[in-house]
């Protein structure tokens, strides 16, 4: 490994509140890459704000921020997007190509290791963790991070939706919105989860809990693995989120931490969704039906073709 590539910081992240994945992430001194797919990575580069060249009186120091630079894949390399001409573009353009090396000698890596290990959870009456609403890697921030409630998708978005309500006669789109399934998930688990506290994940994937909730007894607990609990009093209730992680899974098989039997579940769950697999596959971080992933990747192509 280059001397570049070692003092190079590189880890992953996960997207949640919605969930909508794993984040992989690339730090060198005066730039940086994120991709939520492994290939196409947007590239930023640390320089001095072009306003400072304006200002014609007082002593104002230099603002730097990080700017869009381009994309880079590996087949294509950097792709660049037009910057303004009063920055500095030959720095800007040295400081990507070096971060720009580095990508394409840690990317065979892929996926790094998630780092996001302190995460702000719903909790219910008793201080049992309902649906996770933030991670961090940093603990001084758990003090500082607000997480909204709870989101089963973005606004935007209208495409879960549950054949559990559909059998009940309730549609995707009706009178909460086009977001009828996601929304009434979402009012499931505010009506449960209606406190909010911090943990640790541990070396187990228990939660170590951070900060105090009502009716909590345990310091330790148990983490619901897929980010929502399943553990619910309706068959209703159940139906709806077993859905939803359904509707997740090439997702959620982007998680390190989940165990043999869970991933094979999901596996199969995800293997409905043939595109999302192959888009997602990169960043599999283990497979246990190989067979089964290959199979969906086959059937990917042949969509695409």
């Amino acid at each position: 490994m280059t001397a570049d590539a070692e003092r190079a910081r590189h880890f992953a992240v996960r997207r949640v509140n919605p969930f909508e994945g794993v984040l992989q992430v690339v730090e060198t001194r005066n730039a940086r890459a994120y991709s939520p797919n492994g290939e196409v990575w947007q590239v930023q580069v640390l320089t001095q704000r072009p306003d400072h060249t304006w200002r014609s009186f007082g002593d104002h120091a230099p603002i730097e921020q990080f700017f869009n630079f381009g994309l880079w894949d590996a087949d294509g390399g950097l792709h660049r997007i037009p910057a303004n001409p009063v920055m500095d573009i030959g720095g800007m353009t040295r400081a990507a190509a070096a971060l720009c090396a580095v990508l394409q000698e840690l990317s065979p890596g892929l996926p790094f290791e998630l780092i996001d290990r302190y995460e702000c959870w719903a909790t219910d009456y008793q201080g049992r963790p309902v649906a996770l609403l933030a991670s961090t890697e940093d603990p001084d921030r758990t003090g500082d991070l607000h997480p909204r409630r709870w989101q089963a998708t973005r606004l935007v978005d209208h495409d879960f939706v549950s054949a559990s309500l559909q059998a009940q006669g309730i549609p995707p789109h009706g009178d909460l919105g086009p977001r009828e399934h996601a929304e009434r998930l979402e009012r499931q688990v505010r009506r449960l989860g209606q406190h909010k506290a911090w943990f640790r994940r541990t070396a187990d994937d228990r939660g170590e809990r951070l900060t105090p909730t009502a009716g909590a007894a345990e310091v330790r607990v148990a983490l619901p693995p897929l980010g929502l609990t399943r553990d619910w009093d309706l068959d209703i209730e159940r139906a709806l989120a077993e859905d939803y992680i359904a509707w997740l899974a090439p997702r959620l098989l982007l998680l390190q931490h989940l165990d043999d039997d869970t991933r094979a579940r999901l596996e199969v769950l995800a293997c409905r969704q043939a595109v999302e697999v192959a888009a997602a596959y990169r960043l599999l971080p283990r497979i246990v039906d190989r067979e089964r992933i290959d199979a969906a990747r086959v059937e990917a192509r042949l969509r695409q073709a």
